[in-house]
Order: C-alpha cells, then structure tokens, then sequence
C-alpha cells in the first residue's frame, strides 16, 4: 500500500514518478513497476507543493537493483493504458550528487531519449528536461540537467560528449554552474597533469580545439564509419520491409543507438 510522506535528500535506493495529477488512476503503474524484478521493497507517494499533484517512490534493496529496475523500466508501455503513457522514471534526489548542462540546438529530443544518452554512465540518477522555440518559434533547443552520484562518471560524460554530433546538430555539454565552485577543487586535482584542461567561469572546463575544413571532415569521418556500417547492414533487414516506420524515426533509433554502445 502506498503511504504519503516527505523526505530531505538522502542517498537511498529510491526510483520516482512525479508530479502525477491526484485524480489519475495509478493503479496499473504501481502493479507493473511491483510485478517487474527486480521488485521493490518498499513504496510511499507525497503530494507536490501545488496540492493537486503527486510523487510515487519506489525502494529498492540496493542501487544496484534500483538502477537495473530503471534501465528495464523506463520507456515501457503499461498494460492496461493508452499506448501513448510511457514510463518515464528518475531517482530521487540524493544527498551527494552532481550536475551537468546539456544543450542541444536544432533538435527536439523527448526525455526518454536523452535518457538513452547517459545510460552507460553508471551512476546517472535521472534529468530534466526542457524544449524550448528560439528565433521567433523557428528554432527547436533542448536543454537539460543531467544528475550523476558519481564526479567522475559526472566528469566522463563532460568530456565524452561535449561537441560529439547528434543528427543534424552537436552536444553542449558542461559542469553545471551550480557546481563549478564545489568541483574547482576536486577538478584541478584530478587534471593537475593534463594541460588540454582550462577552468574559465560559465563554461566548459575542457580545452576546445580549432580545427580546419580538413581536420574536422576527418573526425567526422573517424566517428561515422560505425554509423554508415549499421545504416549499410540495416537496408537488408527484414524489419525495415515488414514495418511501417518514419525515415525521421528510424534515424533517431540509429541515434540513440550509437550513444548507447559507445
């Protein structure tokens, strides 16, 4: 049964579903996510500030279970409801975590797939996640807040994914502001051999290169060859003829395909 109650930060197993309207039928949510293993062992819900709305937790023996629960869990489709409803689930805030800021010009991704970025990084905790309209309602952005439990995992995916291309655009990816001064430290520390490594205040801590039209056509090149092979041995497959499927839509699987066996 779940019970209502608040919580201060804590570092607990504890996978969440928020903001839900109170007059939603939860019922088939909370009795997939129960029946899937690894199960829960514990759950709670709370109301959100605003009153009308509210939180569901649900606990897991370790972080282990609650992170495979997650990878499992989030983008499926519940039975029993619309086929529109996907599980869209995060951890809940931890005493000791970390931020990083994603922004993505000309693009539009949905949360689940931004989610698909991240999850080689062990200790992602969850995102959000913002698309916004710039020049007049012409140019699609996507902004998010990507939570780590871990600076290194936080730091790897920095300098991973920063300025890597996605589809018709590229990431921007940097320490959060809200954690520069708390990571100065442990950053100069962690870098004090590595001299591609610059710490300037709002931006990115790593050192970007100038390149000329060759050089970049060439790490294009050097970062596709896996693409083009998938794109080459996907035109025979069976799937491609048998289902009906947006050339838009299937890109984008390409796309989240190639983060997620980096």
């Amino acid at each position: 049964m779940l019970v209502a109650s608040e919580r201060p930060p804590s570092n607990e197993p504890t996978l969440m579903i928020g903001d839900v309207d109170q007059n939603f039928d939860f019922t088939p949510v909370h009795d997939f996510i129960q029946s899937t293993f690894p199960y829960p062992i514990r759950n709670r819900k709370s109301t959100t500030a605003r009153k009308t709305n509210v939180n569901y937790f649900f606990q897991y023996f370790s972080f282990e279970d609650a992170r495979i629960a997650l990878r499992k869990l989030n983008g499926l489709k519940v039975p029993e409801m619309e086929p529109e409803y996907q599980l869209a689930m995060n951890f809940t805030r931890q005493k000791d975590e970390v931020c990083a800021h994603l922004t993505i010009y000309n693009l539009h991704l949905a949360q689940l797939e931004v989610m698909k970025l991240y999850t080689r990084y062990p200790s992602l905790l969850g995102l959000a996640r913002y698309n916004f309209l710039n020049d007049e309602g012409k140019r699609p952005k996507t902004v998010c807040f990507i939570r780590f439990g871990d600076k290194d995992d936080c730091m790897e995916a920095v300098r991973e994914l920063n300025l890597r291309p996605i589809e018709n655009s590229w990431i921007l990816m940097t320490i959060s502001v809200r954690y520069m001064d708390e990571l100065k430290e442990y950053v100069a520390e962690r870098e004090a051999n590595n001299r591609a490594i610059g710490m300037p205040a709002f931006h990115n801590f790593y050192y970007k290169r100038e390149l000329n039209v060759d050089q970049f056509n060439q790490l294009i090149i050097n970062n596709t060859y896996d693409h083009i092979n998938e794109m080459e041995a996907s035109r025979w497959s069976p799937v491609v003829f048998q289902t009906k499927i947006l050339q838009k839509d299937y890109n984008r699987q390409i796309t989240m395909g190639l983060f997620e066996n980096m």
